[in-house]
């Protein structure tokens, strides 16, 4: 059981989703409240079909999104049918909190709950609306209203034959509208990014008041005053950008060399470094155009005070066209051809770059920056001429880092580059041409090449940037107020072992250091309703701390976590099988059984069962029944796998249809 699966792994999510289901259902009988399952089948493929896949982070904008949009546009129920979903959503979020898989990231349950109820009063209406309805939905809901049964596939097909031969009424607008609707709500998973680590927010605000922006922001707010008059085309005025390249230091050249004499700049357009933070000033809103002329925004005054703010509003404001070609003048084709696709490659770039372990080789990000430029403009280049517009193109984006030194994101080094970067270059990787592949490995082979890496200052802004679009962006430090299960649980799915070591040792320190967190983490994983995640959870543990192995040796004899750990040692090399004695090869073949009736559900533990010759199938029943064996329910629900009448729970393969497909991660 993981709460995060790669949107390829659709054999693992939906076993973990039935898991899930059937689990949280008795546990809800338990608690004597009526559910309907189908809407947590829902909820979780909502959840894996989302930018980030994080099946247990919710926020009050999706459960609001899922009730009154996800829902009624795929479920194939009616109002009344679906009476039950708001409050088994409800019910969901209380039963992830207990078991300790709420993502501790996401928004408090209490919110998520009072999120539900207001969703709620709308939900009826909204459900029953056919405008919500995704296209799959309305033409099941169109057989349903002219008496076919839903749940009779045959039924189903032979009515859409009829409605090709046009034999049945359809609302053919509405029809178009849903069509049209269903290609702008499709979403693209997003590559999930590593933790980080950051420095904490004192060192970041000194670095961002020694950024040279942050001082160019603040005195180009204080050079305007009470408003400084521009020209009709909205520019600043000649002799007041030539104070201010002094004032500034921006380094513009005033005037160029004709050859015969030198010419003067003649508009502050023509001064590319000022025309930027000209820009700049204006999209961070700390300067505005009112009536003619450049005022300060009152409005302002905290964040030009506040430096951290200041220069990351600055940063955001940079992906946009303008920041290589100036607004007047000629451009070099491919200098204008990376503009124009700045707002697409530079997010990319930076992305690419984040939470890298080393520094990447800036020849392999010109060359992806070159695909992605081609593969957005339509343009035709002569063969001769292709290799010149990627070389000029590749030196504009040299350029473009250097803009963003300049700037405080990244840092620009050389030397020679980590041999991770060499490691895709192979003939079975179809995403790189063998023409790339083969400049690549010939740049890549110089002793030394040019590198680039994120500041500081530059993690943090692309953080924060990922973080607003939903994306998974965790920073180590974030769950050091987490519950234990929680905390655990989530570094299985998106830490490296570097940073779940750094992320435990916190949040050890910040529950009163090994002596009083271990037991309180180890409680955590014995209480996981889940074999899988119990073992990963531990894994997780052991590897952190330094002593790993000798705490397992430790837990050997543990009633929960000895079958887990025995294992543990065992697939290590530290544990040799003929030091295991029989009471434990009982337990370890039971946690077998148990994490296969996890990973393959009900259907799959029941066929390998199946497979066994029946006098070894009752002897095997009552060892693995009998074997004292601490999970109780997934004994239960083994139970009934040995039961020959019955070889599939009834909730086992509950599934729902999907409407959209996935599309390629997106960086």
């Amino acid at each position: 059981m993981r709460t995060y699966y790669d949107q390829d792994d659709r054999q693992g999510f939906e076993a973990g989703q039935d898991l899930l289901v059937r689990r949280f259902t008795k546990w809800a009988a338990a608690q004597g409240r009526d559910v309907d399952p189908h809407a947590v089948v829902s909820a979780l493929d909502f959840r894996h079909a989302s930018v980030d896949g994080r099946l247990t982070w919710w926020t009050t904008a999706q459960v609001r999104e899922f009730l009154l949009s996800y829902v009624p546009r795929t479920l194939s129920a009616t109002a009344d049918e679906a009476v039950l979903v708001p409050e088994t959503l409800r019910m969901f979020f209380r039963y992830l909190h207990q078991i300790g898989l709420a993502d501790p990231t996401g928004e408090p349950v209490a919110d998520l709950e009072s999120a539900v109820t207001k969703a709620s009063a709308d939900f009826p209406a909204v459900m029953a609306d056919e405008g919500n309805f995704g296209v799959a939905k309305y033409w099941v809901m169109t057989a349903a209203r002219k008496g076919i049964d839903r749940s009779d596939h045959e039924a189903l097909n032979a009515f859409f034959a009829e409605v090709r031969e046009g034999r049945h009424s359809y609302d053919a607008e509405l029809l178009d509208e849903l069509v049209a609707r269903q290609f702008t709500e499709q979403t693209e998973r997003a590559f999930p990014q590593p933790a980080v680590s950051l420095p904490a927010d004192s060192e970041l605000a000194d670095a961002a008041e020694a950024s040279p922006i942050v001082a160019q922001l603040r005195k180009l707010v204080d050079w305007v005053g009470e408003g400084r008059a521009l020209t009709s085309t909205g520019n600043l005025k000649l002799a007041d950008a030539r104070e201010l390249v002094s004032l500034l230091g921006t380094g513009d050249v005033l005037e160029w060399d004709g050859g015969d004499k030198m010419y003067p700049v003649r508009s502050s357009a023509d001064l590319p470094h000022l025309a930027t933070l000209f820009e700049i000033a204006k999209r961070t809103r700390i300067v505005r155009v009112v009536k003619g002329k450049l005022v300060r925004v009152a409005k302002a005054t905290s964040l030009v005070k506040n430096a951290l703010a200041l220069w990351t509003e600055a940063f955001d404001s940079l992906p946009s066209r303008g920041l290589l070609v100036k607004q007047s003048g000629w451009a070099p084709g491919y200098a204008q051809l990376l503009d124009e696709n700045l707002d697409i490659v530079l997010p990319d770039v930076l992305n690419t770059i984040y939470g890298m372990p080393e520094p990447v080789p800036v020849v392999r990000l010109a060359e992806s920056v070159w695909l992605a430029c081609v593969e957005h403009t339509y343009f035709d280049l002569e063969p001769s001429t292709e290799p010149l517009w990627r070389d000029g193109l590749a030196l504009e984006f040299r350029r473009l880092l250097g803009k963003l030194a300049e700037f405080g994101a990244v840092e620009l080094t050389a030397g020679p580059p980590d041999p991770m970067y060499r490691s895709d270059l192979v003939p079975e990787n179809p995403e790189l041409p063998p023409d790339v592949q083969d400049r690549l490995r010939d740049a890549l082979d110089a002793p030394a090449v040019d590198l680039v890496a994120l500041t500081p200052l530059g993690s943090r802004a692309v953080r924060e940037r990922l973080l607003r679009e939903g994306r998974v962006a965790p920073l180590v430090g974030d769950l050091a107020d987490a519950p234990p299960a929680a905390m655990l649980s989530t570094l299985v799915g998106h830490y490296t072992a570097e940073t779940a070591a750094a992320e435990i040792s916190g949040w050890l320190a910040a529950h009163g250091g090994r002596e009083a967190g271990l037991p309180l983490l180890l409680d955590a994983i014995r209480e996981s309703p889940f074999r899988t995640l119990a073992s990963d959870m531990l894994e997780v543990l052991v590897d952190s701390l330094p002593d790993g192995d000798a705490l397992l040796g430790d837990l050997r004899t543990d009633p929960a976590l000895g079958p887990i750990a025995t294992r543990v040692l065992i697939d290590s090399g530290e544990l040799d099988l003929g030091e295991v004695d029989d009471r434990e090869r009982l337990l370890g073949m039971t946690e077998q059984f148990l994490v296969l009736l996890e990973a393959a559900g009900p259907e799959g533990a029941s066929e390998a069962l199946s497979a066994l010759p029946a006098g070894e199938l009752t002897g095997l029943r009552e060892a693995i029944l009998e074997s004292g064996h601490p999970d109780q329910v997934g004994l239960a629900e083994l139970a009934e796998m040995f039961e020959p009448s019955r070889k599939v729970h009834p909730l086992g393969g509950l599934r729902r249809s999907r409407t959209t497909k996935g599309k390629k991660r997106r960086r």
